[in-house]
């Protein structure tokens, strides 16, 4: 055994990801019970972590699923971030630069980049699009 430490390299803590953002499939997916889902909702919150929702995602997810109890009760636990004039603007922004015509998608995606978080959401085929425009090395917890 040497002196001189371990023999890998310890972990760059400036590329984890302390966070979550959900896109329309996670809220969806807590609104048909899905266990895993609940599952790492509950573990952010045990961590002291309150995950975000553009609020783009409620209305995208709602619009599928309904009023449901589930749902409602599972985004009581998250931060529901508000979409203003100046911030639409801009993700219209970068939807025109990657050619991506899903709101719910560049929310999230935007979201993510600039929070350097998580995405818990659905694969789609503007994700990586978008987070390259963004230069983001997204996290991708599909669902």
């Amino acid at each position: 055994m040497s002196d001189q430490g371990p023999s890998h390299p310890a972990p760059d803590r400036a590329h984890r990801r302390y966070g979550l953002v959900y896109g329309p499939a996670a809220l969806q997916a807590a609104a048909r019970g899905d266990r895993l889902v609940w599952a790492l909702h509950r573990a952010a919150l045990d961590q002291g972590f309150v995950p975000v929702v553009p609020a783009v995602v409620v209305l995208d997810a709602v619009r599928v699923v309904g009023d449901d109890p589930h749902l409602a009760r599972f985004l009581l636990g998250t931060e529901i971030e508000p979409l203003d004039g100046t911030h639409a603007f801009d993700l219209g922004v970068v939807a025109h630069a990657a050619g991506t015509d899903s709101p719910a998608t560049i929310a999230v995606v935007e979201c993510a980049a600039r929070r350097t978080v998580a995405a818990v959401t659905a694969r789609s085929p503007g994700t990586a699009e978008l987070a390259g425009v963004l230069g983001h090395d997204l996290v991708l917890h599909p669902i």
